[in-house]
């Protein structure tokens, strides 16, 4: 199912380039022998941007970020398959054939690890499809001058606090991965976006010769509590980064096809530089019954979509998901990207804290505590098709919430990584201590994120401590040539809010060996150590290796 929102609209479905094609397929690929690239010419096919974005995280460029070997899709074009785009995470492509007995025997090629098909056009030529959605409610006004109705989905998560400082996500770039944009060249709250070229470019990965400003409308809606300004009336939460628009989503017809365009859209974003992404897509149920994901997929590693968007995560990006609207409903679960790792994923609240009813509940198939937070779904203010300020229900409204006041908050502190800001937004959240399968670790706070991460580093030579490994697990050692030696020295270790958890003594010394307490659990961590008086803090993040 899908997790948009549906907005009542008309739209004109084009089959182009496929109008003698009927199925769709992803054929992977055994390796990227012979590629052409190599990791040491990423210029070749990263921009500068993205290059920066991983060397300022320390992240190596690996074989994963390689294109394709272009031999092997020469070879598929010569056996006359279209060849609609490729993608380097999954070593692989999406392709159209008409010759289901070709396809069938396609996996005996040597480069070629499997093929699976992944549509089936239902018609050819131009198609008329009308669709509906809950109905979008008229907003209210709200007392905010700056913000109007707009202003309990950001108070609610204490965003106020960051725009009141500065941070409206400039210098940084978000990619929208939706299901189309209808309206964003013309609707008022994206006015200042076109006029101060915030909107950098936009790529649609269904049908590239589409207009995507008059394909569907849910991408617009998510674009306006992002980045939407209206003076006097309506202020999104990010409104001064800028934006990547980006369409995965056939809307009339629901196949893996559209998780494998997603992926294709990641790539997009990653190699262009982008920072965070948002999507409110989600995958489980298809139009082909034996195409349909099972609830024990969704451990992270199991769908090919899953898996791009932890990889995603794992090049710098923080990435964001809708947990999905199936709460009430049979499928009762989050959907796939939702369940990928090292990621956010969102449910939805009414204004008063309280779960939406058609939030999608967690956890993932291995355990993990999904969703990871909540932030406000229900009766969220959206710029609605008519020009107007309007409200609606989902988690594909309550993701965008967090995807700005994330880049927001990542404005505010630079020095950190994608991990590091996810962790400090898990760490400020309401019910961080006691997670649950609804709202995840609550609600976040994005004042007591930003305030409790920013920590003085000291720059006392005399109590320059070197500490490492970062990050750790299960031990850590602590050296300093400048220390006498002949006193003791207090460590403690404290998380992000402020919070002691963890504090010994260590005899007289100048290197330390330390066992890590196992009830520490992964996260950021400031251990402060103490000697003859004098203090130093170290940033530290702990992950299981």
């Amino acid at each position: 199912m899908k997790s948009v929102i549906k907005i009542l609209l008309i739209v004109q479905f084009f089959a182009a380039d496929m109008v003698a094609i009927d199925y769709g397929y992803f054929v992977s690929f055994t390796d990227k022998t012979g590629t052409p690239y190599s990791v040491d010419t990423p210029e070749d096919f990263l921009s500068a941007r993205a290059i920066e974005r991983r060397e300022n995280q320390n992240i190596s460029i690996t074989e994963t970020d390689l294109p394709v070997n272009p031999i092997y899709i020469d070879s598929l074009k010569s056996l006359g398959i279209t060849v609609k785009h490729t993608t380097k995470w999954m070593n692989g492509c999406i392709v159209f054939s008409s010759d289901a007995a070709l396809m069938d025997t396609l996996a005996n090629y040597g480069f070629v690890s499997f093929v699976e098909l992944t549509y089936k056009q239902k018609a050819t030529g131009m198609a008329k499809l009308e669709y509906t959605s809950p109905k979008l409610k008229s907003g209210n006004s709200d007392k905010s001058e700056i913000y109007g109705s707009a202003f309990k989905q950001i108070n609610t998560v204490n965003g106020i606090y960051l725009h009141n400082n500065g941070m409206q996500g400039e210098g940084k770039i978000i990619a929208i991965i939706d299901a189309g944009f209808y309206g964003v060249d013309n609707l008022p709250a994206f006015t200042h976006l076109w006029n101060n070229n915030q909107i950098l470019g936009t790529k649609d990965f269904v049908n590239p010769s589409s207009n995507i400003f008059e394909e569907h409308a849910h991408g617009m809606n998510v674009l306006s509590i992002i980045g939407g300004k209206i003076e006097g009336s309506f202020l999104g939460t990010a409104p001064e980064a800028k934006f990547w628009l980006l369409r995965t989503e056939d809307a009339p017809t629901e196949y893996p096809i559209e998780a494998d365009y997603w992926i294709c859209a990641a790539e997009f974003a990653d190699s262009a530089g982008v920072d965070v992404i948002n999507t409110s897509l989600g995958y489980s149920t298809f139009d082909d019954e034996t195409m349909n994901y099972t609830y024990s997929q969704l451990d992270g590693e199991t769908i090919r979509i899953s898996r791009a968007a932890t990889i995603a995560a794992s090049t710098g990006m923080i990435v964001i998901v809708s947990a999905g609207n199936e709460g009430n409903k049979a499928w009762h679960y989050i959907s796939a990207p939702a369940d990928a790792k090292n990621i956010l994923t969102i449910g939805a609240m009414t204004s008063d804290s309280i779960k939406g009813p058609f939030s999608s509940f967690g956890p993932t198939a291995d355990g993990r505590i999904k969703p990871d937070v909540t932030a406000m779904g229900v009766c969220t203010a959206v710029q609605d098709v008519s020009g107007s300020i309007e409200t609606g229900n989902g988690t594909s409204f309550s993701a965008p919430v967090i995807t700005g006041m994330a880049a927001c908050l990542w404005q505010s502190l630079s020095q950190l990584s994608s991990a590091q800001v996810i962790d400090v937004i898990l760490q400020s959240s309401s019910n961080y201590d006691n997670p649950d399968t609804g709202m995840g670790y609550g609600i976040p706070d994005f004042e007591t994120a930003q305030k409790t991460s920013i920590i003085p580093q000291r720059e006392d030579n005399k109590n320059s401590w070197l500490v490492y490994p970062n990050p750790f697990s299960n031990h850590l050692v602590f050296s300093n040539i400048e220390s006498s030696g002949e006193t003791d020295i207090e460590i403690a270790f404290y998380d992000i809010t402020g919070s002691l958890k963890y504090s010994e003594t260590l005899k007289a010394g100048s290197e330390f060996y330390v066992d890590i307490p196992t009830y520490l659990s992964n996260g950021m961590y400031i251990l402060q150590i103490k000697e003859n008086g004098l203090v130093s803090q170290h940033k530290l993040m702990k992950e299981d290796f």
